[in-house]
């Protein structure tokens, strides 16, 4: 992984503030960014200002006669990421850059196309790996094996717990909108002039917002959760059926188990059972609804036969 040294770019404007984030940056404290398509990255050293994750469960509603409650069939769980971050310059070679990692990042979000018979034809979508050191990342592989007479304890929790700086580690989905602000107009900010008709913003402000896609299955089955590390890789300890042993592991995407196939299979199956149960509860409560108009039009033909009767038109 390339590090961070600015003043490659300007030997003469060599600032300590740089020099000094640059090498805290060499340990990981950045934002990155994988390209699917290219396999190109960037990093940004940059300070977060908004970093928030929505979780949305979505269910498909069916409002009964007679029923206080609509039946809710559940449908899916999406997940949404706000990241708004600025990219301060202490230099004019890092100013530089930033300027040039933002517009890759702008890049990144077109597709690839592909010629056929002279025709531009999208042949990928611009996916990419979004990581924000060991907040936003890939799903952390984790081993769930028992020991006998072996139980981990919280301080080997808390060590295993870590993330490594591989962009290729990144949450996978699509970056569904950009905002890049570079400043220019800010007088408490200003601009660095480079040459006659050239200037680098010293504050470059970007904001995005970032759809994830589930690389593998996530839900119960039964009492345990497919994905025990979903989604920051944390483990609680004390938690009811902890495992006795737990080894942490950042895999790539291609070495998926069979138990997440298996998992999958019975998600499904349950899903079926959830939606039959759904259906007879429907059932159930329309028959009911019917016995109840029936009830109904009972009475009234009888409370219209009295009311006729007093009248005199009865036989």
């Amino acid at each position: 992984m390339p590090n961070f040294d600015y003043d490659r770019y300007d030997a003469y404007d060599s600032g300590l503030q740089s020099s000094h984030s640059d090498a805290y940056a060499n340990n990981g404290f950045v934002i990155s960014f994988y390209h699917m398509i290219s396999k190109k990255h960037i990093r940004f050293k940059a300070f977060i200002t908004t970093l928030n994750e929505t979780y949305s469960p979505d269910y498909a509603s069916e409002t009964v006669f007679g029923r206080m409650d609509p039946i809710h069939t559940y449908k899916n769980t999406t997940r949404n990421i706000t990241l708004n971050f600025k990219v301060p310059a202490a230099s004019t070679g890092e100013a530089y850059e930033n300027l040039a990692k933002a517009q890759t990042l702008i890049q990144m979000l077109y597709p690839a196309y592909t010629d056929v018979n002279n025709a531009l034809t999208v042949a990928q979508a611009p996916l990419v790996r979004l990581k924000v050191m060991n907040i936003i990342r890939k799903n952390t592989n984790v081993s769930l094996t028992s020991t006998p007479g072996v139980s981990i304890s919280p301080q080997g929790l808390y060590d295993s717990y870590s993330s490594k700086d591989n962009v290729e580690l990144g949450l996978l989905g699509a970056i569904e909108s950009v905002t890049v602000q570079h400043n220019i107009e800010n007088e408490n900010v200003g601009v660095l002039e480079k040459s006659n008709n050239t200037i680098l913003p010293k504050l470059i402000d970007i904001n995005l917002s970032f759809k994830p896609l589930h690389e593998h299955p996530i839900g119960w089955n039964e009492n345990n959760f497919s994905q025990p590390s979903f989604p920051y890789g944390a483990i609680q300890y004390g938690n009811e059926g902890a495992p006795s042993d737990i080894s942490f592991s950042e895999e790539s995407e291609d070495n998926l188990s069979d138990d997440y196939a298996e998992a999958q299979g019975k998600n499904d199956e349950a899903d079926k059972k959830g939606k039959a149960k759904n259906n007879a509860a429907i059932a159930e409560a329309e028959s009911e609804t019917a016995s109840i108009m029936d009830e109904l039009i009972k009475g009234t033909g009888k409370n219209i036969g009295t009311l006729l009767n007093y009248l005199g038109f009865g036989s």
